[in-house]
């Protein structure tokens, strides 16, 4: 008897998908992209990042109900002690203060 296995090929945006925080965000910002830049020194950079896809980013740095630090995966990582108990759960990353930053 031969066994049949199902493969499905994911499409472009699969990858994309997985990015929780940038799903979130309404307009999809690559909130990834600028904290990585904020913390590399690359301010101009940054702002580029965030006002890519949204001309009001200014605006939403400050209103924004913040989904993707909802969303950030950073708060479901667990912090433990120096002999490897389990403390507590990370905090996510404040992807709305790092926005206000970068403007």
């Amino acid at each position: 008897m031969q066994q049949t296995l199902a493969v499905s090929v994911p499409g472009a945006d699969y990858h994309r998908q997985l990015i929780a925080c940038q799903v979130a965000c309404p307009v999809h910002t690559d909130a990834r992209g600028y904290v990585r830049a904020i913390a590399e020194g690359r301010y101009e950079e940054a702002y580029l990042i965030a006002r890519g896809p949204n001309p009001l980013a200014s605006i939403c740095g400050r209103i924004c109900g913040a989904p993707c630090k909802a969303a950030c995966r950073r708060g479901r990582v667990p912090r433990v002690d120096a002999d490897g108990h389990f403390v507590a759960e990370d905090r996510p990353i404040a992807i709305r203060a790092l926005k206000r930053f970068a403007w």
